[in-house]
């Protein structure tokens, strides 16, 4: 009697497991039977499943076997609807062997729904025969060819354009910097400020000479010769001819073309006299010859700056004008 029920238990067990094996679908099959040494062909690993199960998939290396090469792995796919859950894949295999290769069945596990036991699905199996090209011996062998050059394409190119430039843009900022860095000037330089007219500037820069009190302190020569140099930068801005490149002689002789009159001549004229005893003659002037060299330059200045006509002034000009011809 115990023989029996163990008969009877084992016999439930087996058809139980054969039950949930038809459950599972496993597949494993290649799109050929056949290739040459190194070509490629695809296969196709699936199992179709009750809704619901869990399934763990297995682990696909480089190889199938030492013979069969995993060339790509494509992702997983999976198909579910309200009773079957399908899981597939799709590999690319190869061999470099010649012969007749058995590729193995794979094993899937999975666990149904509701359900915490373990079942395996295999799939089957399949031959590949792996041929090799005939090569008749006969004839003499051919020189291998190299690889075929394809001229370079621009989108190829242009990055090396860009880096070149982007070395050479380097290069030169590089050279400016030190160049600059070595004359102690700012790498950037700001843009300069407009000038103040001729007379403005001169005037200003005269009445800093004298609240200076440059002669008071003994600077005489200093004193005088400031005094020429702003009169100089004067004319040079004011008339257009090079002044400070220019003797006092030639100054004065210049100033005959632009029409001025003797007397304001004159006062420059006493002043550069009188720069040029103190400079080379070590003349000492008396404290009144300082001051009025500096009110002749003032003098000088105001009347011979540029003249700038008002609309008022047009105006009364045109009224003046128009009485005249009436």
């Amino acid at each position: 009697m115990k023989k029996l029920k163990r008969y009877l238990t084992i016999v439930l067990l087996v058809y139980g497991l054969q039950g949930f094996s038809q459950q599972a679908e496993a597949w494993l099959s290649a799109d050929s039977s056949s290739i040459m040494i190194g070509d490629q062909i695809g296969v196709n690993l699936g199992i179709k499943l009750p809704a619901g199960s869990q399934v763990q998939w297995p682990l696909i290396g480089d190889t199938l076997t030492a013979n069969i090469h995993v060339v790509k792995k494509e992702n997983i796919d999976t198909i579910t609807d309200a009773q079957k859950l399908t899981l597939q894949q799709h590999l690319v295999i190869t061999s470099f062997d010649s012969g007749y290769f058995e590729v193995p069945p794979l094993h899937i596990l999975y666990r149904l729904p509701n359900d915490t036991a373990v079942f395996d699905a295999v799939t089957g199996s399949f031959f590949l025969q792996v041929f090799v090209p005939d090569v008749d011996t006969t004839k003499p062998f051919k020189v291998i060819k190299g690889p075929v050059e394809e001229p370079y394409t621009f989108a190829e190119i242009f990055p090396w354009i860009l880096l070149g430039l982007l070395v050479i843009a380097a290069i030169v900022f590089l050279i400016i910097y030190l160049n600059r860095r070595k004359k102690n000037q700012p790498l950037f330089k700001s843009k300069p400020k407009p000038l103040p007219p001729p007379d403005v500037e001169a005037i200003r820069k005269l009445e800093e000479l004298r609240l200076a009190r440059v002669w008071q302190s003994g600077k005489v020569k200093q004193y005088h010769s400031s005094l020429t140099d702003i009169m100089k930068n004067y004319l040079k801005r004011r008339f257009g001819f090079d002044a400070p490149e220019m003797t006092s002689d030639e100054i004065l002789d210049e100033l005959k073309v632009h029409n001025i009159n003797q007397e304001t001549t004159e006062k420059l004229k006493g002043v550069m006299q009188l720069a040029d005893l103190v400079k080379f003659a070590k003349a000492q002037p008396t404290p009144l010859e300082n001051d009025l060299s500096l009110e002749h330059c003032i003098d000088f200045v105001k009347e011979t700056k540029p003249v700038v006509e008002t609309q008022d002034e047009n105006e009364k000009l045109k009224l003046s004008d128009k009485k005249e011809n009436k």
